[in-house]
């Protein structure tokens, strides 16, 4: 376990690893079977891709104590890059101010989230949050980390260890 969720753990005993559970074919059937491994009663679950080893101790803090007053919090990054809505009559430039990169971990009311769970599969499912307010509900923005990047393609695993050798050397004053 990543030392940042060990303290998290430590902190909240009620939130503890009993088991691991088997995903589904889509992070959206993934989730429904670790939700349905949590016994009943449980009051939030925080649900982290392991893609993102880099989550600090204060997103996963920022996530749980806003998601304890609204119900649900996710954390975001502005985007950086210029982002281009794509159709059949062209294309053209979204607002980069009013957009935001969602990362995990993404912290929920569990009972709430088990009700929002109860759809079916629709492929615009591609976080958590996005079956949450599918449900009807409201979700927390509060402000993750740039460091807590995505590894999925061979780029991305250069710059993660990039950045570990970075964050890991001795200073050199």
């Amino acid at each position: 376990m990543h030392p940042a969720w060990e303290e998290v753990v430590t902190a909240h005993p009620e939130a503890r690893v009993d088991r691991v559970v088997n995903g589904g074919a889509e992070r959206f059937h993934s989730v429904r079977e670790g939700m349905a491994a949590l016994p009943e009663g449980t009051g939030w679950v925080g649900i982290h891709d392991a893609v993102r080893p880099f989550a600090e101790v204060d997103t996963i803090r920022r996530c749980y104590e806003a998601a304890e007053k609204s119900g649900a919090a996710i954390p975001v990054v502005p985007v950086k890059d210029t982002i281009r809505h794509v159709g059949e009559q062209g294309s053209a430039p979204l607002n980069r101010a009013a957009l935001r990169a969602v990362q995990t971990p993404q912290v929920f009311s569990l009972p709430r989230l088990r009700v929002a769970y109860e759809v079916g599969y629709q492929p615009h499912f591609t976080d958590d949050a996005s079956v949450w307010e599918f449900g009807g509900s409201d979700v927390t923005l509060v402000d993750g980390d740039l460091h807590n990047i995505k590894i999925t393609t061979p780029e991305d695993l250069l710059s993660a260890e990039a950045f570990l050798s970075l964050r890991d050397a001795p200073n050199q004053a």
